[in-house]
């Protein structure tokens, strides 16, 4: 007659209605192996395994104690699914063992092995090193597997295998060119207010929310579709610049392999290097300063070269007499307006920059 351990189920959810049963595996000398069932003969573990008669099972316990399996007997797998094998003519007596039975958790065909039967979303996330971005699934034997929630806690005996299934945020918007998702507190109804404390979490209600042309008041709730490209702006840009928006917008031309420079004093200013000009032309590039306008993102206007330069008096626009010191370099203003009538359109804050206004200059250098 077969033995039988004192086992455990777990067939029901917390309402009372039954759910398909989890799967299990065990771990034998190392080796995973899948089992039909949580209550499972020694003699299929030796099956699978092929293990000679002349062995004997034994679930390890970390202990001088582990317990010595019996070839008649069946196995509750929830009890402790680590075993090894051991020589039948290398057994020694042993007294009755009071450790905790190692446990093996699978994820994606890997397992780990612990003694703490209590887990949770985040401390098997934590025990595989798996990003944040992967859901945490018990595999089920249904075509539904169970999605482990972020926060649920849960017991060895509820299952002990495991796949991940890469989750993207469903609802996903940019608020001055950075993402944003769910993760973030991205939500299907939110305020303009909630919008803006994804960039200025401090102080959001010293702001301006905009979505394309249209103002959206901190108190006004819109519905998220997702791929929203809001703009949030700062009120108390009082004299000086602002220097987040600026390095922003230098950030993406680098990004495009360009080579700009922040020039912060004497005369706040952006230097562009190494522009083309027309081709044909000498000298074939140059660099263009352009002063940083106080209060800004207010518009952007002139451009300077370098006082030695022999594009000025042959690009658009006359020399002026105003000049500027930086990077070591005496800079030329030259008359040019290229959203005052120089063929680029009313500058817009909203639209316009420093990563845009480097097309209105290489336009200027070409005309040479």
């Amino acid at each position: 007659m077969l033995k039988v351990e004192k086992q455990t189920t777990n067939e029901t959810t917390q309402s009372g209605c039954k759910q398909p049963p989890p799967k299990f595996a065990v771990v034998i000398d190392d080796v995973p192996y899948s089992v039909p069932r949580p209550q499972v003969s020694v003699s299929v573990l030796k099956s699978q395994a092929a293990i000679p008669d002349a062995d004997v099972l034994v679930r390890d316990h970390n202990s001088p104690h582990d317990v010595v399996m019996d070839d008649d007997q069946m196995v509750e797998v929830a009890m402790g699914n680590v075993f090894y094998t051991q020589s039948k003519c290398d057994l020694q007596p042993r007294d009755r063992c009071s450790s905790p039975a190692k446990m093996a958790f699978f994820v994606d065909d890997r397992f780990e092995i612990t003694t703490n039967r209590n887990q949770s979303e985040s401390s098997i996330k934590g025990l595989f090193g798996l990003p944040k971005e992967v859901a945490l699934v018990r595999d089920l034997k249904s075509p539904n597997d169970q999605i482990i929630l972020a926060g649920t806690a849960f017991a060895f005996e509820d299952g002990p295998v495991f796949i991940t299934r890469r989750v993207e945020a469903a609802l996903r918007i940019t608020v001055n060119h950075r993402p944003f998702t769910e993760d973030d507190g991205v939500k299907d109804h939110m305020t303009g207010l909630a919008v803006a404390a994804l960039v200025y979490p401090e102080d959001p209600r010293r702001t301006k929310v905009h979505l394309g042309d249209r103002t959206i008041g901190h108190d006004e709730t819109i519905v998220i579709h997702g791929c929203e490209a809001f703009e949030v702006v700062r009120d108390d840009v009082k004299g000086g610049y602002e220097q987040q928006r600026i390095e922003r917008e230098i950030q993406m031309l680098r990004d495009g392999g360009a080579t700009v420079t922040i020039v912060p004093a004497p005369t706040p200013a952006i230097v562009y290097h190494n522009l083309r000009t027309r081709a044909g032309c000498d000298p074939p590039q140059t660099d263009v300063l352009v002063p940083i306008p106080s209060g800004y993102p207010s518009e952007i206007d002139w451009a300077y070269l370098p006082v030695a330069s022999p594009l000025i008096g042959r690009v658009q626009g006359s020399p002026q007499n105003h000049r500027i010191e930086a990077l070591g370099v005496t800079w030329q203003q030259i008359s040019y307006h290229p959203h005052r009538g120089g063929g680029a359109p009313p500058f817009n804050p909203r639209k316009h920059g420093f990563h845009t206004y480097i097309s209105e200059v290489l336009s200027w250098l070409y005309k040479v």
